[in-house]
């Protein structure tokens, strides 16, 4: 009894105004606090591992073990379940169970028990308001089309059960019927649309259209992305509500410059990844004038152009706040990928919160040594030289030639008092002092 109630009661210090959860959820979070405090070697990656595994159940609350979902630092951020599972899931998931204190998301893949879902999900608001509406009707595994039917009419259906929604994601297939007028989401700040059709013909500058004339008087950010063109004329027919607006398509560069020079007003701009290599491309200066005064953000449903452009953002335009917020949102959906943590590390400005997403991206991958390299250069900013140590050594292992890695030892080990081992690390530091890898 004394240990069940220890263990409540480090749970409910790490996590405050939650009810206390599982005790294998609580001894997860426990060992998850000690990040930062003991070195995070493989013993300990191990460690993670098996109460991530252990704690599974007592994670997901209602949910089926076999649940896709994401979990970060202990806790289910997102899931995603077909129509058919939704359906049964939704009024427990809509009693708020302690478990899933800090879901963020859920995707819905549509199936044939779409309509079913929707009644159930009218019926039963939940706390969670950020939404991924998946009508792609594709084997996510092999990319097999599962069925070929219109989506908009779905999207919109679906998206009348989640009036209380304030973001959601939209990836339909749109053919000559496709319309989102009937949109009617009053607390809807963000959209993201994700175009899919199946001929050569792309209805997008239509459909788009069709969403100005729909109920959204919260709307301020809009991302659509497609494989067509998008008519300049029609993107800036936006409503003055909708401050913030990125287009991927074909022909984004002229998009984006006309809504610069066409609309003063916008407060963030969709940013080109510069994925194709194509010569009209904005390079990082032009790109950098016009978004002089402006957030940028970058595209979401395409996760390696998402990836590739939210490392520009982050690297070379160096827009810590943006790409915190994108890479925030990227890790969401894509947690099984250690690089997406590790680029969150850098985004964010607070030490222990880069200590973490570190740790993170080494629970998925212990082999990543660039998350050994920043993890270690944050301890020593926390002032935990001994056991930034182990961290710094692992990537020199494997880049003796990095001479930031060695001038970190030497500060490590005079941190310590060790000045024989700083001296032989100095001694290390490549003559040139390039920190190059």
């Amino acid at each position: 009894m004394t240990k069940a109630k220890s263990r409540r009661t480090s749970n409910a210090s790490l996590t405050p105004g939650v009810d206390p959860v599982g005790p294998k959820h609580a001894k997860l979070l426990s060992f998850l606090a000690t990040r930062g405090q003991v070195e995070f070697d493989l013993k300990q990656v191990k460690r993670a591992r098996q109460l991530l595994k252990d704690a599974r159940a007592e994670l997901l609350g209602p949910l089926p073990t076999k649940t896709r979902a994401t979990i970060i630092d202990g806790w289910v951020r997102r899931i995603t379940l077909s129509c058919g599972e939704a359906r049964e899931l939704w009024p427990e998931i809509a009693a708020a169970p302690p478990a899933l204190a800090r879901l963020e998301e859920i995707e819905v893949l549509f199936d044939d028990e779409l309509d079913a879902w929707i009644e159930v999900a009218a019926s039963h608001p939940l706390r969670v308001t950020r939404f991924h509406l998946n009508g792609e009707y594709v084997n996510q595994d092999t990319g097999e089309v599962l069925a070929e039917g219109e989506g908009s009419a779905n999207m919109v259906a679906a998206a009348a059960a989640l009036s209380y929604a304030t973001e959601l994601v939209f990836e339909p297939y749109f053919d000559d019927t496709s319309s989102f007028a009937a949109l009617d989401l009053p607390e809807l700040t963000t959209l993201w649309v994700s175009s899919n059709t199946y001929g050569d013909e792309t209805p997008d500058n239509r459909v788009l259209g069709t969403l100005w004339q729909a109920r959204c008087p919260q709307l301020r950010r809009l991302g659509w992305e497609t494989s067509g063109e998008i008519d300049p004329a029609v993107a800036l027919a936006a409503p003055s509500n909708v401050t913030e607006l990125g287009f991927w398509s074909s022909n984004r560069v002229a998009v984006l410059e006309a809504l610069v020079a066409n609309r003063p007003s916008l407060t963030a701009i969709g940013m080109a990844d510069r994925d194709r290599d194509e010569p009209d491309d904005l390079d990082d200066d032009a790109l950098r004038r016009l978004g002089e005064g402006r957030r940028m953000f970058a595209p979401r449903c395409a996760y390696y152009r998402a990836f590739n452009a939210g490392h520009r953002l982050l690297h070379a335009l160096e827009r810590e706040a943006d790409g915190a917020e994108h890479f925030a949102a990227l890790r969401g959906r894509n947690a099984h990928d250690a690089d997406v943590h590790f680029q969150y590390g850098n985004a964010v400005t607070d030490d222990y919160a880069k200590v973490d997403a570190y740790c993170e991206a080494l629970i998925v991958d212990p082999d990543h040594l660039p998350s050994h390299a920043n993890l270690g250069d944050t301890l020593l900013d926390l002032g935990r030289p001994r056991i930034a140590i182990p961290h710094v050594r692992r990537y020199l292992d494997a880049n003796p030639t990095f001479a930031g890695g060695w001038r970190n030892l030497v500060k490590a080990h005079r941190a310590l008092g060790e000045e024989a081992e700083a001296l032989a690390a100095e001694a290390n530091i490549p003559p040139d002092d390039d920190d190059d890898e």
